[in-house]
């Protein structure tokens, strides 16, 4: 790849559901090919937005799934995620039935899904549905914006990510919070390994605020040095940085041996910007189970804001992700591992 970019546009086009979209047929993209398909979202129970929310995530191949769950969060940042709920229905390298591709043209339709056990994902021009056996039922509504990510976050893919309002039910009870749905493209022409390119610190919130505002805050640092960082506030231009500083004191998992870190809140500085995190609920892998095996992995949830002076949203998505996150590799990046 030899251009690394995000942009920001507000109307999807047919073209962009493709497996092959032209926004990535070029050069700085590698002309990149579809690689991932995912589904994700931060779940409350109306009327309960002060509590614990569920995590929900689906991650396919185009022709079979990787993972999912529906996931309960750990007690506090230290902790692991507690169980997952509906676990027969989450299988591991389960084969599609209906693989992603193009189920209608009038009213252009984009899919996938199996049938036992039954998942149905639907992307329309201006809404998407997810469904999970009987017990999940989602309508995902976008927000304004779209991100274009030319292989900056998870470098050398490349990314279409719809962030959206999750609405409708699970196990019979209403249900409302954020998340996306998102395509991710591998380069056709570069053959390195996604997985041995690993190496980030990642925090991604979206909000609803006070005034009724939609935000969303990015931010990104790998162990190469690149970076990247972007704001948007419903009404205003998007704000983008490849200069970001990052501070936090990292703490050893307390159920790992192997110097994995996790940080309890964080700050994340870029032009002239402050993305705070306050991490609540850790996890160990986007599973139902604990993935302990996954060395250097670190991940926790929570809250977040933008300025100096904390404040509240009406409804918020905060997901933080690292990678190579050992005690030693982070003392050499300049951050203080303080346990």
């Amino acid at each position: 790849m030899e251009k690394h970019y995000i942009e920001f546009i507000k109307n999807y086009t047919s073209d962009m559901f493709e497996t092959n979209p032209k926004i990535f047929q070029n050069k700085d993209d590698d002309y990149a090919q579809l690689c991932l398909v995912d589904m994700v979202g931060i779940l409350y129970y109306e009327g309960k937005l002060d509590e614990k929310p569920i995590y929900y995530i689906r991650h396919a191949n185009p022709d079979s799934y990787r993972f999912g769950g529906m996931i309960e969060l750990g007690d506090d940042f230290l902790s692991p995620q507690k169980r997952g709920y509906h676990e027969d229905a989450f299988i591991d390298k389960c084969k599609l039935t209906t693989e992603y591709s193009k189920l209608s043209d009038d009213p252009i339709i984009y899919g996938l899904g199996t049938k036992n056990p039954f998942s149905e994902f639907r992307f329309y021009m201006d809404h998407a549905t997810f469904k999970e056996s009987d017990f999940l039922n989602i309508v995902a509504t976008p927000l304004p914006i779209c991100i274009i990510d030319h292989g900056c976050i998870f470098p050398p893919l490349s990314m279409i990510k719809q962030p959206c309002i999750l609405k409708g039910t699970y196990e019979g009870k209403n249900i409302i919070g954020f998340g996306s749905y998102e395509r991710l493209y591998k380069p056709k022409k570069n053959k390195e390994d996604f997985g041995k390119s690993l190496g980030y610190i990642y925090s991604i919130g979206m909000g609803l605020r006070e005034d009724n505002k939609y935000e969303i805050a990015c931010a990104s640092i790998d162990e190469k040095g690149s970076s990247i960082g972007y704001y948007w506030l419903e009404g205003e231009q998007p704000i983008v940085s490849y200069d970001v500083k990052m501070e936090a004191n990292w703490k050893h998992l307390p159920y790992v041996d192997d110097g994995t870190c996790i940080y309890k809140d964080a700050v994340y500085r870029f032009a002239d910007l402050e993305f705070h995190v306050e991490g609540k609920w850790g996890t160990k892998g986007f599973t139902s189970h604990p993935r302990i095996e996954r060395h250097g992995q670190s991940q926790v949830f929570g809250t977040w804001y933008i300025g100096k002076k904390p404040y509240k949203h009406k409804l918020s998505y905060n997901v933080n992700e690292n990678m190579e996150a050992y005690d030693y590799k982070l003392k050499k990046r300049g951050f203080n591992v303080v346990d």
